[in-house]
């Protein structure tokens, strides 16, 4: 019954965005309020028989940008149940899609806005490459650039793990996903940058090797999400951390380590007195 009701409350928010009235001119007296040919509605309509699985309330509620896109609609309209329910699952969609899937709480599909240029103070800009000087002077986006000055040492590549997992990941994070969870997730998602690039800097050397930075590095994780609250979280900052990441991008001995973490954490706190 509870599922059941949950469920409902979940399609109900996440179809408000396709409501007739987003998108659609006011209607004149004795029009009808919804045209026949209104894509919002249809689309609406199509998802609603589709039973598409989508996130918790609370992440497409705390979505900006509810307002109907009739592209997006179109695009759901011309699209199969499987094929929607496959790309959400895979919380990884392309094209007018993607829109729809970052709207309902996917924020893999969400577009990453460019971090802010805001320069190093001018006695950190005497010495570029002392990485350090990011994790000492921004807490935002801003920290990420760490991983890029951390790769000008290493040169282990694109597509390793200071660019393309870390870095990668702290931008989507503080860009994408951070402005629209709860004010606890916001707080947490601070917490674990910080986190790991500190862990980063006093644990693995500059000159390691590109297989160690990636071991240690991505080990790191557990230890971070753990340590910084991510077991306290509700279940809804959960799923929208879970959609923020890749499907297979999230190596399984982190996802491991970290349930032992939570674990471990909830039978503590019920042993104290």
């Amino acid at each position: 019954m509870l599922s059941n009701l949950r469920t409902a409350a979940v399609t109900l928010l996440t179809l408000a965005p396709f409501a007739p009235l987003a998108c659609t001119e006011p209607s004149a007296p004795g029009e009808a309020a919804t045209a026949p040919d209104d894509p919002c509605a249809a689309a609406a309509a199509h998802l609603a028989a589709c039973a598409v699985d989508l996130p918790a309330p609370e992440a497409a509620a705390g979505t900006p940008g509810a307002a109907c896109d009739p592209e997006v609609a179109t695009a759901v309209l011309a699209t199969d149940c499987d094929t929607l329910a496959t790309g959400l699952a895979d919380r990884k969609a392309d094209g007018p899609l993607a829109a729809l899937a970052c709207r309902l709480g996917f924020y893999a599909s969400c577009p990453v806005p460019a971090c802010p240029d805001a320069p190093l103070p001018a006695a950190d800009q005497q010495d570029p490459t002392r990485c350090a000087a990011y994790l000492e002077n921004f807490d935002d986006c801003g920290l990420c650039r760490y991983y890029d000055c951390r790769e000008t040492y290493a040169q282990c590549g694109d597509d390793a793990y200071l660019i393309d997992y870390v870095g990668r990941y702290c931008r989507r994070f503080a860009q994408v996903t951070e402005p629209r969870v709860s004010p606890a997730a916001n707080a947490w998602l601070k917490r674990v940058r910080r986190c790991l690039g500190e862990w980063l800097e006093e644990n693995v050397a500059y000159d390691a090797a590109c297989e160690d930075i990636d071991r240690r590095g991505t080990d790191s994780h557990a230890v971070c999400y753990v340590e910084t609250g991510f077991c306290a979280l509700s279940v809804a900052d959960w799923l929208a951390i879970i959609h923020t990441i890749d499907v297979g991008d999230a190596p399984f001995r982190v996802m491991l380590a970290t349930a032992q973490g939570c674990l471990g954490e909830w039978l503590g706190a019920d042993d104290r007195p």
